[in-house]
């Protein structure tokens, strides 16, 4: 009877882990799901602000990339880049945060990890981003700046267009460009596979 006993208790024992494995297998899974659900859904809205952002930026460089002479072609082309310029700053504000909020939440994952798991761990790509955010955001500083500039300009006599457009407003071109030519230079660099940590 004792034998009959003990080998119940060791059956006890065995299922009582067992079922213990299973409930922290369980637990592990539930955990990556929700994580990977969550990596999922910020990736997803990233790219769409990505997305969307480069649309406006592109319509904003198309117009001040075009073939402007006078200073009345920049005056009307800066009338057009105003209402997108606004839009354009929202949606670089929300991609910054984004991009902000990632970083802040890959710096404190724990052991349980999907991405370092899988691979898909690339501290190195919330670096480039982050300097690629801050190129953007001080050309479309400069923007604003020309946009003013080109706003004044619009006040001025004929005569005095020429001038004030030479001073005040081609060393902001000038500063745009050499911020371009960055931009371009740090977004060859190779990122890893996926863009989102």
């Amino acid at each position: 009877m004792a034998d009959n006993q003990r080998e119940k208790k060791i059956r006890r024992y065995v299922f009582l882990t067992g079922a213990a494995v299973v409930g922290m297998l369980l637990v592990i899974g539930v955990a990556f799901a929700i994580q990977e659900r969550r990596d999922a859904a910020l990736a997803a809205e990233i790219q769409r602000t990505q997305s969307e952002l480069l649309g406006l930026g592109g319509q904003i460089t198309a117009i001040k990339d075009a073939d402007l002479i006078t200073t009345n072609d920049y005056i009307a082309a800066f009338a057009q880049i105003e209402p997108i310029q606004k839009e354009y700053d929202e949606k670089l504000k929300k991609l910054s945060d984004l991009y902000s909020y990632g970083r802040e939440r890959d710096s404190h994952r724990g052991l349980l990890d999907v991405q370092r798991l899988r691979g898909k761990h690339h501290p190195q790509t919330w670096d480039k981003m982050s300097e690629i955010i801050d190129l953007v955001r001080q050309i479309n500083d400069i923007t604003k700046r020309e946009s003013s500039v080109v706003h004044a300009m619009a006040g001025l006599p004929d005569a005095e267009r020429a001038q004030f457009w030479h001073d005040q407003f081609l060393p902001l071109a000038a500063q745009e460009h050499v911020f371009r030519e960055k931009l371009v230079i740090v977004g060859q660099g190779k990122l890893p596979a996926s863009s989102i940590q």
